[in-house]
């Protein structure tokens, strides 16, 4: 029996071996065996490389067998009978295809997103207890509820986790990178345009790059992942300086103006402009606590011996050297 339910689940049998199962299959005394073969084959079945299964040769099948009955008189009882069996074998398949297509539906509407623009942050607390900031200018996508074998989520843009302790992994997916942690703190920066950077404030992560290249991070480390060739270099930093805009602080230290520019853009949503290559390369130290956007360009004035105006036909700040 296991030979013809395996030919027939692959769609595979002939029309006498199938005609077999159908027999086999409504016989009292091959129930338990055909049990068997289901709860084994559904065991080694994994939904997300599973297709919906093409029905339509089955389907000839069926309708051979219906074709062949003559309705010749004193047949009837027989051929429902037939019948029937037929349409509780088809049923196997047709429940399989109905489960994978309930649980992508499933799945799909219980995804729920959370957005920031630019300018702003947020804070709220994942399923498990888990507690998100979510900085400006992202978003972070999660199921109502994790399953028991992964906490599964995605991100485009910078989070501060602060995950909660459990035996189920806890995976962050990115464009370029995915961390997997247990329990633990630690910041993910994967803006567009940008070098993902993964900072560990406490516990242990570990990072798999698109390359497959795999680093542990200890706490107090930063992984940098190369967006073009997904490398990744560790380096020790001062985690604060990563983790610190959760408390509405941005802190410089010996940062090009460049990259500078670019934090203040998302942080007050408004376009800076650097109009010389020379005050890119230029270094800032500097926290930033509550200020204006004013105020911070008033500070580069007079830190950086820079200038700047505010160009209102192109909504942006133009910022040149002192010359």
């Amino acid at each position: 029996m296991k030979e013809y339910y395996k030919k027939y689940i692959d769609n595979n049998c002939t029309e006498d071996e199938f005609q077999q199962f159908v027999e086999l299959f409504v016989k009292p005394d091959k129930q338990l065996v055909l049990d068997a073969n289901m709860k084994e084959h559904w065991k080694h079945t994994k939904a997300e490389e599973t297709e919906t299964p093409d029905l339509s040769d089955t389907l000839h099948k069926i309708h051979y067998e219906i074709n062949s009955q003559e309705p010749r008189t004193g047949k009837t009882r027989k051929l429902v009978t037939y019948l029937t069996r037929v349409a509780a074998v088809l049923f196997i398949p047709l429940a399989i295809a109905l489960f994978f297509t309930l649980e992508k539906t499933n799945s799909s509407a219980e995804l729920q997103t959370v957005s920031t623009p630019l300018a702003s942050k947020t804070h709220f607390v994942l399923p498990d207890g888990s507690e998100v900031w979510l900085n400006s200018g992202s978003s972070l996508e999660y199921p109502k509820e994790f399953s028991r074998k992964k906490r599964f989520v995605k991100l485009c843009g910078e989070a501060y986790f602060d995950v909660q302790k459990s035996e189920t992994p806890f995976e962050v997916v990115t464009e370029n990178v995915q961390v997997n942690v247990l329990g633990t703190a630690f910041n993910v920066m994967s803006y567009s345009n940008t070098n993902p950077e993964v900072t560990l404030e406490r516990g242990k992560v570990q990072l798999i790059s698109n390359s497959g290249e795999e680093k542990i991070l200890a706490p107090g480390q930063q992984a940098v992942i190369d967006a073009e060739n997904s490398s990744i270099q560790v380096q020790k930093v001062d985690t604060e300086i990563y983790s610190s805009w959760i408390d509405n602080k941005l802190i410089f230290r010996n940062e090009s103006l460049k990259d500078v520019v670019e934090r203040l853009e998302r942080w007050y949503n408004i376009s800076i402009e650097l109009d010389d290559q020379y005050i890119s390369d230029k270094k800032l130290t500097a926290t930033i606590e509550y200020e204006s956007i004013t105020e911070v360009m008033d500070l580069l004035e007079i830190t950086m011996s820079l200038k700047y105006e505010y160009d209102k036909n192109e909504r942006k700040l133009i910022v040149k050297p002192i010359k």
